[in-house]
């Protein structure tokens, strides 16, 4: 069975490739940078024998426009489930869209 610190790598990892955090450049050419704070995640074991994850987290995007108070970042919550094998892989991810804004 997988431990808390693997499904945590596991997700972060996926996290990493969905969103792809860091600077990145518009498509009007000004500056911007995406990141992601990981705010929870759930595990249970399924009838399968699979491990159903559902993680929740924010993206956050700053640019060269952003100050506070007047023009904070954009934040998005996201809610994710993915279901891993006996060995860490992912089986079947599913975004939850109620959950996004």
């Amino acid at each position: 069975m997988l431990t808390k610190e693997q499904i945590e790598d596991i997700v972060k990892q996926k996290i990493n490739e969905d969103e792809h955090p860091g600077e990145a450049v518009g498509g009007s050419g000004h500056l911007g940078y995406k990141s992601v704070d990981l705010k929870a995640i759930e595990t249970k074991v399924t009838d399968d024998d699979t491990i159903e994850v559902t993680y929740e987290y924010i993206i956050t995007v700053e640019t060269e426009f952003t100050f506070y108070p007047d023009n904070p970042p954009m934040e998005y919550p996201c809610r994710k489930t993915i279901r891993l094998n006996s060995k860490g892989m992912v089986v079947t991810s599913h975004d939850d869209k109620s959950h996004q804004e």
